[in-house]
């Protein structure tokens, strides 16, 4: 009997979104196989941590998402235009969320470099890039905000930066 690895990370309750509660989620769960016995023990160790790794960072983001609510007034009382305010909220948010899943981030990356140095099957590597890929989105989200939050009038980032609501911890 040729024994099978089924890896299934469940992206759908960890990344997948959902605009409200009559819409349907869309299952974005990869399904990769390969033979167990192909693995090097070393092999199986750091991608069983990295599969651990991932399950952490989900449950991380998950406790980072922020219950807080920014109302239309605190957003009215900076004094800034619709568009400025779009970047700010994207800026303030992607950063709250990047300080919050640091430690767990963190580790993965490491298992991610750790896994794309030891992994020898392309199989493997292809899922491996496949995670780091997903799970690295909102890191990749952020330097773009952070140059369009850059961008904004010295005074509209100095009156963001001194608002409370938006500097209060999460």
């Amino acid at each position: 009997m040729n024994r099978q690895l089924f890896i299934s990370i469940l992206f759908g309750l960890v990344f997948a979104q959902q605009a409200n509660a009559e819409s349907m989620s869309v299952d974005l769960t990869p399904t990769i196989e390969y033979p167990v016995e192909q693995l090097e023990p070393v092999q199986k160790t750091l991608l069983s941590e990295l599969l651990n790794s991932v399950t952490q960072l989900g449950d991380r983001k998950a406790a980072c998402e922020s219950e807080r609510a920014i109302t239309e007034e605190q957003l009215r009382s900076l004094n800034i235009t619709s568009q400025q305010r779009g970047i700010v909220l994207s800026y303030f948010y992607i950063h709250q969320k990047r300080e919050c899943e640091a430690e767990e981030y963190g580790e993965f990356a490491r298992l991610v470099a750790a896994n794309l140095a030891v992994q020898k099957q392309s199989g493997v590597l292809r899922f491996v890039n496949a995670l780091n890929t997903v799970s690295s989105s909102v890191y990749f989200d952020y330097v773009e905000t952070e140059l369009e939050f850059n961008q904004l009038p010295e005074s509209v980032r100095n009156r963001t930066y001194q608002a409370e609501f938006f500097t209060a911890s999460v």
